[in-house]
């Protein structure tokens, strides 16, 4: 018969993953605030109180690698953003690392693309035009009439991130 170390519940072993960190795993903010999120799902904490399941430290150390700790932000764009035509997650980071905006900017700027995803997605735009067009041609009868000039601004941001990119 095998001897086991030390068995604990898994709930036991997420709360102190989540009490170890302090930064986001994706922009590297400091967490006041966070979401555990597993395979590609955020754990909340009534989840984790329901993981009653005995485990020891080896099985630990293998879920641990498949947990990620990020901000509120970065789990909505995670784990709630499915984007066709933008790269977001990687535009979110470049703002965050390339320029000296403030955090809330970089949101606003964040949303208005997962609109336009969202909008470009709902009109069934073909992604083929965007290789032989400006995005701000291509999309100046789709975009709606109220903040226009923000979405705009946007896709300004996002040109730019893709010329850093292509650099």
């Amino acid at each position: 018969m095998a001897i086991h170390g030390k068995m604990r519940p898994l709930s036991r072993y997420l709360k102190d993953y989540k009490h170890a960190q302090s930064h986001c795993s994706h922009c590297g903010k400091v967490l006041d605030r966070m979401a555990l999120v597993f395979r590609g799902q955020i754990i909340n904490k009534e989840a984790i109180a329901r993981m009653d399941q005995l485990i020891d430290e080896p099985v630990w150390l293998k879920l641990q690698t498949e947990l990620t700790a990020l901000c509120r932000f970065c789990s909505d764009i995670y784990c709630n953003t499915h984007p066709t035509y933008f790269d977001i997650m990687a535009f979110k980071q470049y703002l965050f690392q390339q320029t000296e905006m403030n955090p809330s900017t970089i949101r606003e700027y964040v949303v208005r693309l997962r609109r336009l995803d969202d909008i470009l997605t709902a009109n069934n735009f073909c992604a083929s035009e965007r290789e032989v067009a400006s995005w701000h041609d291509l999309l100046r009868d789709a975009l709606p009439d109220t903040g226009t000039n923000n979405y705009r601004i946007a896709l300004r941001k996002y040109d730019q991130f893709l010329d850093w990119k292509a650099a």
